[in-house]
């Protein structure tokens, strides 16, 4: 159980709020037969229109900026977010992912899926990162702050911040799994 919390935690921390896990046969069944609805030329000025205002943009990138800056720091989750929301007003596929997300007043982030945000993950892993990871830990469970250090020192040595952000967006069982084996095995140092 003590695993268990501390990877539901660091998992959920290092999508950096961006990541939808995607672990269920069943949505991935669902993905599969889902029809992606057609977006006229009209419909797409006039949603890229809104997502241009600069409203949306100051809004988009403030929230997301508070969501992330724990993990990211100031500075990093200001420039990240500002990279996803360019992204977003500039790539008609993404707007097209964006659209085919919305049910009612529901957005399904499992759709924009990885390539949306991969380009605006830094290259390092910020040294925020290790100060939020630690206090996470200590909050998921029943471990000291050394063995919590451990577990960040093996999740660096095996994963770069992409390779992480990439994990838990496309198989969030296999990074779960080894965030367990990680805890398990600091733990019996």
């Amino acid at each position: 159980m003590l695993f268990r919390r501390i990877s539901v935690a660091f998992l959920c921390a290092a999508a950096f709020c961006f990541a939808a896990p995607n672990d269920s046969a069943a949505k991935t069944q669902a993905k599969a037969t889902a029809q992606v609805p057609q977006v006229s030329q009209e419909e797409m000025m006039i949603f890229k229109a809104l997502l241009q205002s600069p409203l949306f943009k100051d809004n988009f990138v403030q929230s997301c900026t508070v969501q992330s800056m724990e993990w990211l720091g100031v500075n990093q989750a200001d420039k990240t977010c500002k990279c996803a929301y360019d992204r977003l007003v500039k790539d008609g596929k993404f707007i097209n992912q964006i659209m085919s997300s919305i049910s009612g007043d529901n957005i399904d982030f499992e759709k924009w899926g990885f390539d949306f945000v991969e380009p605006c993950i830094p290259q390092n892993y910020p040294a925020e990162t290790d100060n939020a990871f630690v206090k996470e830990c200590l909050k998921a469970g029943d471990v000291d702050k050394a063995t919590c250090e451990c577990m960040l020192k093996s999740i660096k040595k095996d994963y770069t911040v992409r390779d992480l952000m990439k994990t838990a967006f496309e198989d969030q069982k296999k990074l779960e799994v080894d965030l367990m084996l990680k805890a398990a095995q600091c733990l019996s140092k």
